[in-house]
């Protein structure tokens, strides 16, 4: 009831039963989600489609004449998940309403990803004669959670682990160093004289620096170790499977990289290093330490070097 109808005694208007198709045609035609419409036989090769909506043709890139009679199983693809087709085809089978998602494809190959619910219409007598499919395509949202979780994990100027989730994955692989004897090793390293560079040519210069040197790092690296910045011109890089006597032949070799490097209009760099390897009853402070012993050991011995802890220091 309206405000207009309150003490009027008019009755609210009911829209005539001839109207409805119309009506209902219309909203299902303006609906900004793609709708589609089949008929209910599951049996191979399954339902056929009979109607889809402007936006289903937007979303999809197929116009309704290339799909109306096809099955829907034209969408599927790769990466289109088994277990949730199988567990639509159960749902429906049941003769109950569905939800879920799914990734489909366009006309042109490209995936995308969609909330899904796919209803059973039933006749007067309660057979069911037809589906009705009603898609969001969810794939920007999804891409901002994933940006999102990238930026909680990154570093903003460089690109590489931030400091947070570098700590978390040095606790992870320290776990499995101390119950399945995993080896690993921990380098701490860092730009000699960076405030030097700074003071001298700016610290847009200095930021851009950090920015070609993790870009250089990160492609000399192998893909199964962990790069991060620790924190102003600060780096860590976690060695899996390497010892302390590799770790210290690939900080060499980094360690000439850098020295060798010519970043264009940028500055030259010199970085040192201080490296440890897991031992038993370590924790991440202890390993920390020691590799920044090793450091200021490489800083105190004319920097450009590597310097190796083994050994916790004595209290």
């Amino acid at each position: 009831m309206t405000k207009g109808d309150i003490g009027t005694g008019h009755a609210p208007r009911h829209l005539p039963a001839e109207e409805h198709p119309a009506l209902f045609e219309a909203a299902v035609r303006c609906s900004y989600n793609p709708v589609i419409i089949t008929s209910a036989d599951l049996a191979p090769p399954g339902p056929e489609i009979l109607y889809v909506n402007p936006a289903f043709e937007a979303m999809t890139h197929y116009t309704a004449s290339e799909v109306i009679g096809r099955s829907p199983r034209l969408l599927q693809g790769p990466e289109s998940c088994r277990e949730t087709l199988a567990a639509l085809r159960r749902t429906l089978e049941a003769g109950e309403r569905f939800e879920g998602t799914v990734v489909n494809y366009r006309r042109d190959g490209s995936p995308y990803h969609v909330e899904w619910s796919v209803s059973p219409i039933r006749d007067s007598s309660g057979a069911v004669t037809h589906f009705v499919s009603l898609q969001r395509d969810i794939s920007d949202r999804l891409a901002a959670e994933e940006e999102l979780k990238r930026l909680a994990i990154t570093d903003r100027l460089t690109g590489l682990n931030n400091r947070l989730h570098f700590e978390e994955i040095l606790e992870q692989e320290l776990e499995r160093h101390q119950c399945h004897g995993t080896v690993f090793s921990l380098a701490l390293f860092d730009i000699d004289d960076f405030k030097a560079i700074n003071d001298r040519y700016g610290h847009q210069t200095g930021d851009e620096v950090l920015r070609s040197l993790a870009g250089l790092l990160q492609n000399s690296t192998r893909a199964g170790d962990h790069l991060g910045r620790w924190g102003g011109e600060e780096f860590t890089l976690l060695l899996t499977g390497t010892g302390p006597t590799g770790a210290v032949e690939t900080a060499e070799q980094l360690r000439r990289l850098v020295a060798e490097w010519q970043p264009g209009q940028l500055p030259p760099v010199t970085v040192s290093f201080g490296i440890t390897g897991a031992a038993s009853g370590d924790t991440i402070k202890k390993m920390l330490r020691r590799a920044d012993l090793a450091l200021y050991r490489a800083k105190e011995r004319g920097k450009n070097r590597v310097e190796i802890q083994l050994r916790d220091s004595p209290s």
